[in-house]
């Protein structure tokens, strides 16, 4: 008769991989920003350009990905890695492509980031011999890697979002045409497969109508408040500031937590309620931006856990945001879950 062994724990290892993930995909969503010519000039705070930066963040991750795989699996084949003689080294790959150096990088972070799932929390905190020394060197590269992504992703961010490269008027179309592509998506769906049919999981278009209205109206709130989102509207009079319009009615909680608390709270409310209320939140949006001045336009909040940026930053990345739930209702249509009334001819 066997006997059965608990499973090695391996918590450490989601933790530290969803770290990873999500420090690359700040580095990595705003470079789709970028020009041709962008990409190749040497656009960003440190003198680099942003393939340098690309190529170099790829290099790294698979430097020391290798390196942890050395020190845990002594004996591999494949030999260690070669240190190279500068930081700087790999910075200056530009002579491959930019689609060619992304997807080096795509694949060299989702490498570390498989490596990090596939370690129990013993693994992780052993120590090992790097380098002719014993120390815990798998944990202290997997906290040093996000934060060696971060790092680039300040010198991506403050080029891509600065209020030098985005006019007003750019910044202003940039964020109406997601909005109105969002609605483009629903053109000619009837409401009945709008609340019925499923498209992101089990949430209908409804429901990720409903979503996107939510965090816009976070963004609403951030902009009558900036820069200083920790004051209630400055315009708004005591008895008109609602508990909804707190802030911490979206910052309690993880994100899985806060989603279901939003998408509770707004459950009751019809097609023609959502949006009623998306084309009003996105009108005052922006006409809250206008009362900027370029100052308050410039200056960077922290206006998430660990998201600080302008307001190019948090209207861009709303733009994203709305982007990306936009597509999965373009897919619906196009794989037939979702069919367009037909008009007659």
């Amino acid at each position: 008769m066997t006997q059965d062994h608990p499973a090695p724990a391996r918590a450490l290892g989601a933790e530290y991989a969803e770290r990873l993930r999500r420090s690359y995909l700040n580095f990595r969503w705003p470079l789709f920003l970028l020009e041709p010519d962008e990409q190749t000039r040497p656009c960003l705070e440190n003198g680099w350009t942003p393939i340098a930066a690309a190529a170099h963040v790829a290099y790294w991750d698979n430097y020391q990905l290798r390196r942890m795989q050395a020190a845990v699996e002594p004996h591999r084949k494949e030999p260690g890695p070669v240190s190279v003689e500068t930081n700087d080294e790999m910075a200056a790959g530009e002579n491959r492509s930019w689609d060619t150096v992304l997807g080096e990088a795509d694949e060299a972070r989702q490498a570390l980031i498989t490596f990090a799932l596939s370690l129990t929390d013993d693994q992780i905190e052993a120590e090992y011999v790097d380098r002719g020394e014993r120390s815990r060197i798998v944990k202290r590269l997997l906290e040093h890697m996000p934060k060696h992504v971060a790092e680039h992703a300040v010198d991506v961010h403050r080029y891509c979002f600065s209020t030098d490269r985005w006019s007003r008027e750019q910044l202003f179309s940039f964020y109406r045409r997601h909005c109105n592509s969002l609605l483009d998506a629903i053109t000619g769906l009837k409401e009945e497969s709008c609340v019925t049919v499923p498209v992101s999981g089990n949430w209908t278009v409804r429901d990720l109508l409903a979503h996107i209205l939510a965090w816009d109206e976070y963004v609403l709130e951030l902009v009558k408040r900036w820069p200083d989102i920790s004051s209630p509207d400055a315009q708004t009079s005591g008895q008109e500031i609602r508990r909804e319009d707190e802030l911490s009615h979206w910052a309690s909680g993880d994100v899985d937590t806060v989603n279901a608390r939003l998408h509770e709270a707004r459950a009751e409310l019809s097609m023609i309620e959502v949006l009623d209320g998306l084309t009003t939140c996105h009108r005052r949006i922006v006409s809250r931006c206008r009362r900027l001045s370029d100052e308050e336009m410039r200056t960077e909040v922290e206006y998430d856990a660990g998201e600080k940026g302008n307001v190019v930053n948090l209207l861009v990345s709303t733009s994203a945001h709305t982007a990306d739930h936009a597509a999965e209702i373009y897919a619906a249509r196009a794989d037939g879950r979702l069919v367009p009334l037909r008009l007659p001819s």
